[in-house]
C-alpha cells in the first residue's frame, strides 16, 4: 500500500501550550475544547480558531468530557468534577482510586453505553503501575486492565465494536472487542507493536471507516492505520512532540491536534516556532461525534 504524506496547517491564534492535550470537540455548541496539563489550564476556541477562551483550573485539569445538554465532566489528577457550561463552577463526582502517590489520571473517554473510561499513567514513566478503568453511569468501577506504565485511550469504533488503548512508552497499541467487556472484561489483543516506526503512539482518534490516527509523540507526525494495521497516511507536522487528536467541524471531516513545547531545548524551540500549538488537516474522513455522560436527572445526552 502506497503511504501518502500531508501536512496540516498551524492555528495561528491559537495557545502555545506546554502539553496541550485531549481535544474535544463539542457539537452542542460547534467549538474545540482542549487543556495544557502543565498550566492547568482549559482552551476553548470557536470552529474557525479566531477566538479562545482560556480558564485555570485550581484543581489541575487532564481531561474534558461531555455532560448532558450543556455542561462537561472534567478530570484533574485523581478526581471527575462535573463541571458547568459556563467553566465557572465545578462540583466534585467522585475520587479515582489510584494505585500509589506516583499515578495521575491521564485520558479518558465516554462510550456509547454512558460509561465512562478513565487511563492512569505512572507520572515517573518506570513502573506498570497505570491502568484502564471502567465506570458505569454512577461513577462505580466495574471492570480494570492493569499494568500499563503511560496509558491512553481507549477511544471506541462503534461501527467495528472495538476499543483501542496505547501504552506509550512499551510503544504498543493494544485492541478490544466491546462485547469481550460484557462478558470477561477486558480481553486485549496486540494490535501494534511501534519499534519499526519512529515516535511513541499518544492520543488518538478513530473515523467512521475503521482508521485510526495516532498522535506519534516525539517524531513529528500523526499516522493513520487502516483496521487491519496497515499505515496509509503521514501526517507531518513542523514540531516533534505530537500528543493527541480528535475529529470536529460541522461535518466532522477536521483532524485538531495538540502539540506540546515541554522539554525543548533553546535551540530546538528556536526551530519549532510553533511547538504547543493547536492544528488543524481537512480530511476525507468522518469522525465520530463524542458521547455525552449521563448524569441521573438528564436525558437525550448521546449524539
Amino acid at each position: 500500500m502506497r503511504i501518502k504524506y500531508v501536512q496540516p496547517e498551524v492555528c495561528l491564534q491559537s495557545y502555545k501550550s506546554i502539553l496541550g492535550q485531549r481535544p474535544i470537540w463539542d457539537w452542542r455548541h460547534d467549538k474545540l475544547l482542549w487543556v495544557d496539563i502543565y498550566e492547568n489550564k482549559i482552551i476553548e476556541s470557536d470552529q474557525n480558531n479566531f477566538q479562545e477562551k482560556h480558564y485555570i483550573v485550581s484543581e489541575g485539569v487532564t481531561n474534558i468530557l461531555l455532560q448532558d445538554n450543556e455542561n462537561y465532566l472534567m478530570s484533574s489528577y485523581d478526581s471527575l468534577f462535573s463541571l458547568h457550561s459556563s467553566i465557572s463552577k465545578k462540583d466534585l463526582l467522585t475520587k479515582i482510586s489510584l494505585e500509589n502517590s506516583d499515578n495521575r489520571i491521564n485520558d479518558a473517554d465516554v462510550d456509547l453505553n454512558g460509561q465512562v473510561w478513565i487511563s492512569t499513567m505512572d507520572t515517573q514513566q518506570k513502573s506498570e503501575t497505570g491502568k484502564i478503568i471502567c465506570h458505569n453511569s454512577a461513577l462505580q468501577p466495574i471492570c480494570y486492565d492493569n499494568s500499563y506504565i503511560i496509558s491512553n485511550g481507549p477511544i471506541f469504533d462503534y461501527e467495528r465494536n472495538v476499543g483501542y488503548v496505547t501504552d506509550s512508552i512499551k510503544r504498543i497499541i493494544y485492541r478490544f472487542s466491546m462485547s469481550d467487556i460484557e462478558n470477561n472484561g477486558i480481553q486485549k489483543k496486540v494490535f501494534l507493536s511501534m519499534n519499526n516506526i519512529d515516535g511513541n503512539p499518544d492520543g488518538m482518534a478513530v473515523d467512521k471507516n475503521g482508521n485510526l490516527w495516532v498522535a506519534m509523540w516525539g517524531s513529528g507526525k500523526v499516522c493513520c492505520f487502516d483496521a487491519e494495521g496497515n499505515i496509509k497516511l503521514i501526517v507531518q507536522l513542523p514540531v516533534s512532540k505530537v500528543t493527541s487528536c480528535t475529529f470536529g467541524g460541522t461535518d466532522l471531516n477536521e483532524l485538531y491536534i495538540t502539540t506540546a513545547s515541554v522539554g525543548l531545548n533553546d535551540i530546538e524551540l528556536e526551530r519549532q516556532p510553533h511547538a504547543g500549538k493547536l492544528f488543524k488537516l481537512i480530511t476525507q474522513e468522518q469522525g465520530y461525534a463524542s458521547n455525552c455522560y449521563r448524569s441521573d436527572n438528564s436525558t437525550n445526552l448521546y449524539h
